[in-house]
């Protein structure tokens, strides 16, 4: 087996044991804030798994590429990018670390990616939406800069505390 094929063999064992976790203890939620004053825009909720997904048009080919994410202890991870036209800034074949494919007339690339931070400079060219529980126009919550980020899980209370 060549060296590539390891890679693409093991990144894909990587993204099966990632998805094998179990969903997350309390409902994962996405806390929009508006930087750099930190201002609670919205909270969404993720799928079951705690998934959601970034839809944006591509600056260079003007195509539609769709970034999903997973919050996985706390942290986002990137763990899918698809689009169904390749330029710049797009992974290739090439890249080590991700399982990339061709899937008719679409590139579906998978990887294991945590993500620091997630902040974006939503506009309306760019048609940034989020896809979680509904989709929302990022553009039209006025913040030139926001940051996705996952809300804490409540601290469980106690019995004695319903008392």
């Amino acid at each position: 087996m060549s060296r590539a094929r390891r890679s693409l063999a093991a990144a894909a064992l990587l993204l099966l044991v990632a998805e094998a976790r179990a969903a997350p203890a309390c409902p994962v939620e996405l806390v929009l804030r508006a930087l750099p004053s930190g201002a609670e825009l919205a909270r969404v909720g993720t799928d079951e798994a705690g998934g959601f997904a970034l839809a944006f048009r591509h600056s260079v080919t003007l195509r539609t590429v769709v970034d999903r994410y997973r919050i996985e202890d706390g942290t986002i991870v990137q763990v899918e990018q698809l689009f169904d036209t390749h330029g710049p800034g797009l992974p290739d074949v090439a890249a080590p670390g991700l399982a990339f494919a061709r899937e008719g007339d679409r590139f579906r690339v998978r990887m294991h990616r945590p993500i620091g931070r997630l902040v974006l400079r939503p506009t309306a060219a760019s048609e940034n939406r989020l896809l979680a529980a509904g989709a929302i126009e990022l553009w039209r919550l006025g913040a030139p800069v926001l940051e996705l980020a996952p809300a804490p899980c409540p601290a469980p209370r106690l019995a004695t505390e319903d008392r």
